[in-house]
C-alpha cells in the first residue's frame, strides 16, 4: 500500500501566488489545497487537515497572524505546521509569527528551491511528530494490555489452582469441574491475547510485509471455524460458512487468517447464547474482487463506538454477553491488517441489532 501524498494548503489572496507556489508544489508530487482568505482557509483546514499551511501574512478580513491564531487555538488544527509567507523581514514581525505559533517562514519573491526545501523539512518533521505520538499511544496500550489484560486472568487462574491444591482431599469431582472449567476458558483466553500481541509487536517492528498469494477463501474459513468449537458450543451459537468453494483471492493468507479469526472471535463475544454468525462473499459487479462480510446478532453498537473502531482510537472493551473479557487489540489488529491489503475495514451496527464487519480483497485472475 503506498503512502499518500503530502497535502499542502496555501493561503493568499492574490491569485497569482496561489498560482505560482500551486505549481512549484504540484511539479514537486504534492497534493495542492488553495484559500484566498483567512476565513476560508479556517474552513478547508478543518475538512481537509494539511500536512502543512503555507500562510500570507497581508490579507484582507482577517490577516495572516490572527489566522494563525485562530488554527492554534482549534483542537482540530493546532498540530498542523505554518510558515509565514511575507514581505516582511523585520525582526519583530518574525519574532511575532513564531510567538503565535509558526514553525519557519519564507519571503517573497519566493525562489523555488528554498520553498520547496523548507516545505519538505516540515512535511517530514510532522510525519515524524504523528509517528512518534502512535508509538507512544502503542507502547502505552502494550504495557495497559500486560499490566491488566494479563495480570488479572493469570493471577485468577492462579487463585484457582492454589485453591484445588490446598483442598484437593476435601472436594469432590462436582466441586472441581467448574473451577476446572474456568481454567481452561482462562487459559484459551490468555493464549489468545498472547497470540495478538504477537502479531501486533511483529506489526509495529515492521517484521511482518505483506506476502500476497493465491488461495481459498472458503478453506480460509473452515479452519477458524474449527478453532473456536468450543466457544461456539459453549455458547450454543451457529456459525454458518455461506462463502462459496470457488471464491479464489489474491491476498496474504497469514494476515487473512488473522482478521478472520478475531473478527469472528469477537461475533462470538457479543452474540448471545442461541444467536447465529455467517460469513458471506460478495463479488462486484466485474468480478475483479470480492467484500466479505462477517455477520452477527449480537448486542451490536452505537454510532460513537464505531467511527472509534473505524479510525483506531483507543476504546475500552466492553464485557462479552458472558462476561468475556477483551482488550480491543485484535480490532487494531484487524484494522492494521486490513489496511495493508489497501484496503478499511467498514462497520454497520446498530445496538441490540448485531454487527457485520467487512473488508474488499482482490479476486485471483
Amino acid at each position: 500500500m503506498t503512502e499518500h501524498r503530502p497535502l499542502i494548503l496555501i493561503v493568499d489572496d492574490v491569485s497569482r501566488n496561489l498560482q505560482v507556489v500551486g505549481s512549484f508544489l504540484r511539479e514537486a508530487q504534492y497534493d495542492v489545497a488553495a484559500a484566498t482568505s483567512g476565513r476560508q482557509a479556517l474552513t478547508i483546514a478543518e475538512d481537509v487537515d494539511p500536512d502543512l499551511i503555507l500562510l500570507d501574512i497581508m490579507m484582507p478580513d482577517i490577516d495572516g497572524y490572527e489566522t494563525c491564531r485562530r488554527l492554534k487555538a482549534s483542537e482540530k488544527t493546532k498540530e498542523i505546521p505554518i510558515i509565514f509567507l511575507t514581505a516582511k523581514t523585520a525582526e519583530e514581525d518574525i519574532v511575532h509569527g513564531f510567538e503565535l505559533g509558526a514553525v519557519d517562514y519564507i519571503t517573497k519573491p519566493f525562489r523555488r528551491q528554498e520553498l520547496l526545501e523548507r516545505v519538505r523539512v516540515h512535511v517530514e518533521l510532522r510525519r515524524s511528530r504523528l509517528e512518534l505520538a502512535r508509538l507512544v499511544r502503542d507502547k502505552d496500550r502494550l504495557f495497559s494490555i500486560i499490566a491488566h489484560d494479563l495480570r488479572g486472568p493469570l493471577g485468577s487462574f492462579m487463585s484457582i489452582a492454589d485453591y484445588v491444591a490446598e483442598n484437593i482431599d476435601e472436594l469432590d469431582l462436582e466441586e472441581i469441574k467448574p473451577l476446572f472449567r474456568e481454567m481452561r476458558q482462562t487459559t484459551r483466553n490468555v493464549y489468545a491475547l498472547l497470540e495478538n500481541l504477537l502479531e501486533w509487536s511483529r506489526l509495529q517492528l515492521g517484521t511482518i510485509t505483506y506476502q500476497p498469494s493465491v488461495f481459498s477463501l472458503f478453506s480460509v474459513v473452515a479452519v477458524v471455524e474449527s478453532l473456536v468449537q468450543a466457544p461456539l458450543q459453549q455458547k450454543q451459537l451457529t456459525l454458518e460458512n455461506l462463502i462459496g468453494e470457488d471464491i479464489r483471492v489474491f491476498a496474504d493468507k497469514q494476515m487473512i487468517s488473522i482478521v478472520l479469526r478475531n473478527l469472528v472471535s469477537n461475533a462470538i463475544k457479543y452474540t448471545p447464547r442461541g444467536g447465529r454468525i455467517s460469513l458471506e462473499a460478495e463479488k462486484d459487479t466485474f468480478g475483479s474482487r470480492v467484500t466479505v462480510h462477517v455477520r452477527d446478532t449480537g448486542v451490536g453498537m452505537g454510532e460513537e463506538m464505531q467511527k472509534a473502531l473505524s479510525v483506531g482510537a483507543q476504546v475500552s472493551s466492553m464485557p462479552g454477553t458472558e462476561r468475556e473479557k477483551g482488550t480491543g487489540l485484535g480490532m487494531m489488529l484487524c484494522r492494521e491488517m486490513v489496511m495493508r491489503h489497501g484496503q478499511t475495514l467498514q462497520i454497520e451496527s446498530a445496538v441490540g441489532e448485531g454487527s457485520t464487519f467487512s473488508f474488499t480483497l482482490d479476486m485471483a485472475e
